[in-house]
């Protein structure tokens, strides 16, 4: 069986909220597996086939016809697929021509309770409580199978051979049901074997080539963490005159909610999404208003910690000007909050308001006078105004001495000394592995900026004019 062209990913039938920016490309091995006439075929009829596809199998058809499965498949490598087929389970030694091993497994494990087709063996307990609907839970997995032509237990798919956890949201029909139902008899850090039936995974249609018609399924899976979400997901789905009716408390458990779910994205680096979160968790907050100066205590806390967080994706995501919004307004209800000055100065240090990220550094420095990342900070910055200092001292060099010689008729000297000190600092910028970006100050020439351009792009940096405050714009080099 062929297995180059199977789903990275198989497990996944639609990944819902992920943002990504990667670039999409076609397969260059696809057309030499589906002839021309079939696929304009699918292609010219695809709403029929969508229809087909939702009335007779559970596989989302944006899985076959969006752009992004696609790319999950192309993004497989063969040397993954490789190893998944050699990790084979030796369940039953000298067993060879059992006719369903994994039916034979699941007799020796325990029934999950309240649901016909799913047997459960627990390996390592976890701890606290279960997730429920509407949570997000994140989660690494080895899926088997039993080849039809071996007889061999197979790996079909690994969340640990890609190196990579899955995340996903109970109760969203994101993957099988098989695998959200037993992710809910899970604690955090539990690990545990399971045995599928084929309704609760691919049932009779399968997932070719990967997994057969009516194939059982075995699990491997370690509960990492969970997060509950599931009271900001049942306030969004609310109507906006229901929402306004319900009380403070119940908005503010669904903003903290949502918060939360915000915060498991950005520690997962998906700082869109964490974006989103913030932002929505803020807005519930402020269209509720305040009934008493009680509820007006606790919801400018959570407002003050949403602002704070919404300054720190902004400066992950390199927006320092929305970094500045949102800090000013955390300042508005805490004017000592120390995160909120020291954002406020990394992000005026972005856009090169260097005395102004000063002062606020400063300021948080009073507050907090031990916090290591305040002292980094201020050093950085001193550093970085040393040698800019130094471009402007040896700019202005140059130029007086350039005058002065024309003044006198003499025979002009070269005039690369500026070019040298752009080397200089382009190669220092790229052996230091903590800078990810080095500007250079107002006044440069045409003909340095296009030294400095051309010096970059053979060190492979990326280039770009970089706009500040008063429409003035800086040279900037990018790693």
């Amino acid at each position: 069986m062929d297995t180059s062209s199977s789903a990275s990913k198989i497990v996944e039938f639609e990944d819902e909220g992920e943002l990504s920016d990667d670039l999409i490309g076609d397969s260059d091995n696809e057309e030499e597996d589906i002839p021309m006439m079939f696929k304009q075929s699918v292609l010219k009829n695809k709403s029929i086939f969508e229809k087909q596809l939702l009335e007779s199998t559970e596989i989302d058809p944006s899985e076959i016809f969006e752009m992004k499965a696609k790319q999950e498949v192309d993004g497989e490598s063969k040397e993954l697929l490789m190893k998944m087929d050699q990790e084979i389970l030796e369940l039953f030694s000298g067993d060879e021509d059992e006719e369903n091993k994994l039916l034979k497994l699941s007799s020796q494990m325990t029934p999950l309770p309240g649901f016909d087709g799913i047997f459960k063996k627990l390996g390592q307990p976890g701890e606290g409580a279960f997730p429920p609907e509407d949570s997000i839970v994140t989660i690494h997995y080895n899926g088997y199978i039993q080849d039809e032509i071996s007889n061999e237990i197979k790996s079909f798919d690994s969340t640990i051979l890609r190196g990579n956890p899955k995340s996903f949201m109970r109760g969203q029909g994101s993957v099988i049901e098989g695998l959200d139902l037993a992710v809910g008899s899970m604690k955090a850090k539990e690990k545990s074997e399971f045995i599928f039936c084929p309704d609760l995974a691919w049932g009779e249609k399968g997932c070719p080539p990967r997994i057969p018609a009516n194939a059982y399924v075995y699990f491997k899976i370690d509960l990492l963490e969970w997060v509950d979400s599931s009271a900001a997901e049942a306030f969004g789905k609310l109507p906006i005159q229901m929402r306004k009716k319900l009380s403070f408390e119940q908005v503010l458990d669904a903003a903290k909610s949502e918060k939360r779910k915000g915060t498991a994205h950005f520690e997962k680096q998906n700082f869109l999404m964490a974006l989103k979160c913030y932002r929505r968790a803020l807005g519930w907050v402020i269209d509720r208003g305040y009934a008493d100066e009680e509820e007006e205590i606790r919801g400018e806390k959570l407002c003050l910690t949403l602002h704070l967080d919404l300054a720190l994706v902004w400066l992950k995501i390199n927006k320092p000007k929305k970094t500045c919004i949102h800090a000013r307004d955390a300042l508005q209800i805490d004017k000592e909050n120390p995160k909120a000055y020291y954002r406020f100065g990394l992000a005026l240090e972005k856009l090169g308001d260097f005395d102004g990220a000063r002062r606020n550094l400063l300021k948080a420095k009073s507050i907090c006078p031990k916090d290591p990342s305040i002292a980094r900070a201020l050093l950085a910055l001193d550093d970085k105004v040393k040698k800019e200092r130094f471009i402007e001292t040896d700019l202005c060099r140059r130029m007086l001495g350039a005058t002065n010689i024309n003044a006198g008729n003499n025979t002009p000297e070269p005039l690369d000394e500026s070019h040298k000190v752009i080397r200089r600092l382009l190669q220092e910028f790229v052996e230091n592995p903590t800078e990810r970006q080095l500007e250079f100050p107002q006044g440069i020439s045409q003909k340095e900026r296009a030294f400095l351009e051309a010096e970059s792009n053979k060190l492979n940096l990326k280039f770009a004019m970089k706009p500040l405050m008063k429409g003035e714009s800086i040279c900037t080099v990018f790693k």
